[in-house]
């Protein structure tokens, strides 16, 4: 079976990681994965593409005009059929509309939800996901308002990470501990501001924030002498090793990938109770779980889990292991995608 995978990014974050381990993965499942990366003209952003040769995925660029570019569609047939591939799996708005477009001749096409939203620019989304031949969520929470807003009956499948990049790894950060860290882009939904507000009310632990975005600058303009801005780093593993506890202050979420790797280093995780948080972590046992904006509660949990972790760290490895690597999700995805073609040859 060979599927072609399409994605459209602005960067290497949790729903890259996602496609990239997948497509990884699969083959162990009798499944060749390459994939498509869209090439826009008006913002390339092709790191995804380099991030996915670094382990030996197969990559396509596909050229972009515009806001619609009835081109492309032609081109991604093109790379369909140079693929001979039996199925088409879009990931994303930009991807649902043009992998919908591109396949109305005849292969079958699924898509995976990594973040319900229904903003501007996802005004297809509903016709288009309508009519796939299978659609996917990364949390149940995306499932039911797929149901529910939609009309599009969808599957769950979480993601997944390989445990074994983040064991027996060495800390990479000389920073004065303890260390209490955050892992996004700096963008609103991330809610970075409370993360912050955690910092300046424990002023005896180094806080870091990992990532970049729009709200760099005027983050860094208003933190405190005990928060360090790393942005983007390569070393993920040793970053979490380093750490002594994550926060994830996020006000919208699909199935963060950095909750799952923090989980699997064994690191502590506080993160706030939406997407597929509240379905991977059990409060109190593999995590900690607070209401979204509730800074109080986060600092709570954060000075809690520095004095005593309570073993937290060790039960959320285990249930990584046990429930959300990478093997699993692709043999997930594998099964399905059989059901699927089973259902339209």
């Amino acid at each position: 079976m060979r599927v072609l995978h399409l994605i459209s990014s602005s960067g290497v974050y949790g729903a890259e990681k996602m496609v990239v381990g997948l497509c990884e993965a699969l083959p162990q499942h009798g499944v060749v994965a390459s994939l498509v990366v869209f090439d826009n003209r008006h913002a390339p952003n092709l790191e995804v593409a380099d991030y996915a040769r670094q382990f030996g995925v197969p990559v396509r660029l596909l050229r972009c005009g515009g806001r619609f570019d009835p081109g492309t569609v032609v081109h991604l047939r093109k790379h369909i059929r140079e693929a001979r591939a039996d199925l088409l799996h879009v990931h994303g708005f930009k991807a649902n509309l043009y992998g919908f477009l591109a396949t109305r001749l005849g292969v079958p096409i699924v898509a995976t939800n990594h973040r319900f939203d229904t903003g501007p620019q996802n005004r297809f989304d509903r016709p288009t996901l309508r009519r796939m031949d299978a659609v996917y969520a990364v949390s149940d929470e995306a499932r039911d308002s797929l149901r529910t807003v939609y009309g599009v009956r969808a599957t769950t499948i979480p993601n997944g990470v390989d445990p074994r990049d983040f064991t027996g790894v060495t800390a990479s950060l000389d920073l004065p501990g303890p260390l209490v860290g955050m892992v996004a882009r700096l963008a609103p939904e991330k809610a970075p501001e409370d993360f912050l507000a955690v910092a300046a009310a424990i002023p005896d632990a180094t806080f870091v924030v990992v990532g970049d975005g729009p709200l760099r600058a005027p983050l860094e303009a208003a933190a405190g002498p005990n928060v360090r801005f790393l942005g983007f780093r390569e070393d993920m593993p040793g970053v979490y090793a380093s750490l002594d506890v994550l926060v994830q202050p996020s006000l919208r979420e699909g199935m963060p990938m950095t909750i799952l790797e923090a989980m699997a280093s064994g690191l502590p995780v506080v993160a706030t109770r939406v997407g597929a948080a509240g379905d991977v972590i059990d409060n109190g046992s593999t995590g900690m779980l607070v209401p979204a904006r509730d800074v109080a509660a986060m600092k709570a949990a954060v000075r809690s889990l520095l004095r005593d972790d309570h073993g937290i760290g060790a039960a959320a490895r285990q249930e990584v292991a046990k429930n959300y690597t990478v093997d699993v999700m692709a043999g997930r995805y594998a099964d399905a995608y059989r059901s699927v073609l089973s259902r339209t040859s």
